[in-house]
């Protein structure tokens, strides 16, 4: 089988899947339903039809950056144009690139991280083309998935310099482009940054002979980046004073915002029994967990809108969703602790590209989530590190592809089961107005 289906062939059929699995999701699912849509809606349409920034009390969304908003709600008046009776349904629908894009460049960031190993971009595509948070954002008009593709794009960039030690000044204008678009897509980016950053520094400890090159490669990176996000987050700061954030927050220290529970509560036997909104609020791992495999807040396989709790049945798919997502979410996490001690023992910067991001995803999701405080876990959304998923994949398919090097059979056999045991979660089948 092996030897008919090759990795290069099996990346293709992965980003092939990817994109039927968004396309019925996209197409299938409701633009006003799924995280924050409403919002997420009306800043689009207010860019377009005031031609301006909404200020505090005009739409929710207004701190956020507008680049993302200003494409989808450009899309969506073509589609008012052209008589769509739903024209929100383009914006939706601009995921499908977006996530085919993020697989294709998972793998090809394989590649240029472990040329030698063959099936290890195969792996990483199957793990974002099969992620339960990938298909089910992608569903939505949500602005993560382009956010994503961005993060992966901005990932294989730097590699691919770091990698063929390619410093020339065009690579790293285009690098600090592309990160300062991400950038004006979500605050989220800010982590791919710092990791690109971090890794250049590291080159440049770790590269004495290619120091004046890596030097200045970094700083065109950096002033790029700049010239395209810099003037947004100066108007955040002179209008509002938090130049990424604007919401409501506690005045007590930031180690006083949330109690022990927050951080340690193990969420048992609640997260394999009943893995839903109000249940496990406000325990970070286990809500993360319940959104990240099943559907903690009631948007995709069952509705909170129009039900209190899900029914028996759609209760068994979360509890099985969630048990299916164990070997998968240890091998990451392995994958990725080994990858980082690997990776800085050895300053190898390409690497750490993959290994520093999932950290700086994890530092950054407590510090937003400790900083603003609900009742509700609202703000415990998954989405909100959607940017490091490609990382991720590759952490998980790294460890994968080691223990599948004495043990392939086994090893690649359960990856198989798992994916097909995937499949039916991925997939839209109407829980929410359909």
């Amino acid at each position: 089988m092996a030897g008919k289906l090759g990795p290069e062939r099996l990346v293709q059929a992965f980003a092939a899947l990817a994109g039927l699995i968004v396309l019925w999701n996209a197409a299938a699912y409701p633009s006003g339903a799924g995280y924050d849509a409403a919002s997420h809606r009306e800043y689009a349409d207010f860019l377009i039809q005031h031609q301006r920034l909404p200020i505090r009390g005009e739409t929710p969304e207004y701190y956020s950056p507008p680049l993302y908003y200003l494409v989808v709600g450009a899309l969506t008046w073509v589609g008012r144009q052209i008589g769509i009776g739903d024209p929100h349904k383009l914006g939706q629908l601009l995921n499908v690139p977006a996530v085919v894009g993020t697989v294709l460049l998972v793998a090809a960031l394989a590649r240029l991280l472990w040329p030698k190993r063959r099936w290890l971009p195969a792996v990483a595509a199957g793990f974002v083309a099969l992620s339960p948070v990938l298909t089910r954002t992608a569903a939505m008009f949500n602005p993560e998935p382009v956010d994503l593709f961005v993060s992966a794009l901005c990932l294989y960039l730097a590699a691919r310099m770091l990698v063929r030690r390619h410093f020339q000044l065009r690579s790293a204008a285009v690098l600090g482009v592309a990160l300062g678009c991400g950038e004006m897509v979500r605050q989220f980016s800010l982590w791919t940054l710092a990791v690109v950053v971090l890794a250049f520094l590291a080159a440049l400890l770790a590269r004495e002979m290619e120091r004046r090159a890596v030097a200045l490669s970094l700083a065109v990176v950096v002033a790029a980046c700049a010239v395209v996000a810099l003037p947004w987050y100066v108007y955040r700061a002179q209008h509002y004073g938090n130049a990424v954030f604007d919401r409501p927050q506690s005045t007590n220290p930031l180690w006083e915002r949330r109690p022990a529970s927050f951080y340690l509560g193990p969420g048992f036997p609640d997260l394999f029994t009943q893995p839903y909104r109000p249940h496990l609020v406000n325990l970070a791992g286990p809500e993360t967990y319940a959104d990240l495999w099943g559907d903690w807040y009631g948007v995709f396989h069952w509705s909170k809108a129009t039900q209190s709790r899900p029914s028996p049945a759609a209760n068994g798919w979360l509890v099985f969703q969630n048990a299916l997502g164990i070997v998968p979410t240890m091998l990451a996490v392995v994958g990725w602790l080994w990858l980082l001690a690997r990776s800085l023992r050895r300053w190898d910067a390409p690497r750490l590209l993959a290994a520093l991001l999932p950290l700086a995803g994890i530092a950054g999701y407590l510090f937003f989530t400790v900083s603003y405080p609900t009742k509700d876990g609202d703000v415990l959304k998954p989405t909100y590190m959607l940017t490091t998923l490609g990382a991720w994949g590759l952490c998980f398919a790294w460890l994968a592809t080691t223990l599948g090097e004495r043990r392939p059979r086994l090893v690649f056999g359960t990856l198989a089961l798992l994916a097909l045991l995937d499949l039916p979660f991925v997939v839209y089948k109407g829980a929410v107005g359909f």
